[in-house]
């Protein structure tokens, strides 16, 4: 499904990310797991030929379903960037207007498919899916008027709304409290398994790469220094750097990997 090949990415004083490769399949998790800094939603937005300002790609490819991903040609792949592509960002709140109700979040969003409108979920169908008992409370409210979680969960339910094949989530634990990610984690492992959907996330808290991805990259100041399946790598650690990240985490380190 997605294929990343020697990536590499600069800004006008230094090189960000360094001949990269990574590939994702279909309605698998993988997880890009690194410390502040280290490159992580650099890597994730250039997925989506996001424009980068003073930034630069300087080698590689990015291929999605075939397709070639540049980000000087974004325009030219929003058949697919948003409906087969999603995003959900690290900081819910700030991808929302405060101003503005959650039903015209999702109104805004359906005009921007255009012709394609008629076959997107309704927004109390998305609202159902990430758990809302009761969708009609949600979609009268503004932003303001709703937690940390439920403003994730509201950002997952639209990114929901086109059926896509695969989520990319920067850092989508970093901001909620200790509950808030208990419950979406594993609202994000009941949609891999209810919507057959793709999910690549970034993250710096490796226990929830071992629970929630089937692949794991380990990425220090802009290359991956190790990768494999999420338990064998944590289970028999091979780069320092990832030792290092594993002795944070005492419980996983002794034997929750077995």
């Amino acid at each position: 499904m997605l294929k990343v090949e020697q990536l590499s990415v600069q800004s006008p004083t230094k090189t960000i990310l360094t001949n990269m490769s990574l590939s994702l399949n279909e309605k698998e998790a993988v997880s890009i797991v690194g410390e502040s800094g280290s490159g992580k939603s650099t890597l994730l937005k250039s997925l989506l030929g996001f424009p980068f300002g003073e930034l630069e790609k300087t080698s590689g490819q990015i291929i999605f379903d075939g397709i070639q991903i540049e980000p000087q040609k974004r325009r030219q792949h929003l058949h697919f960037l948003g409906t087969d592509v999603t995003w959900i960002s690290q900081h819910a709140s700030v991808s929302f207007n405060n101003r503005r109700k959650i039903k015209a979040h999702y109104n805004d969003l359906v005009k921007s498919y255009g012709r394609k409108s008629s076959k997107l979920r309704s927004l109390e169908e998305c609202l159902r899916l990430v758990e809302f008992k009761n969708p009609k409370d949600i979609i009268d409210k503004y932003p303001f008027e709703l937690s940390g979680g439920m403003m994730q969960r509201v950002s997952i339910a639209l990114a929901l709304v086109a059926n896509p094949k695969l989520l990319i989530a920067d850092e989508p634990m970093s901001a909620l409290d200790v509950v808030s990610k208990r419950e979406l984690t594993e609202l994000l492992k009941r949609l891999r398994k209810t919507e057959h959907v793709a999910l690549l996330f970034s993250t710096h808290d490796i226990s929830l790469a071992y629970e929630l991805s089937d692949r794991i990259y380990i990425m220090k100041k802009g290359e991956f220094v190790e990768e494999g399946l999420t338990k064998n790598v944590l289970k028999s650690p091979q780069h320092p750097y990832t030792q290092k990240l594993l002795q944070a985490v005492p419980k996983l380190k002794r034997g929750e990997t077995e």
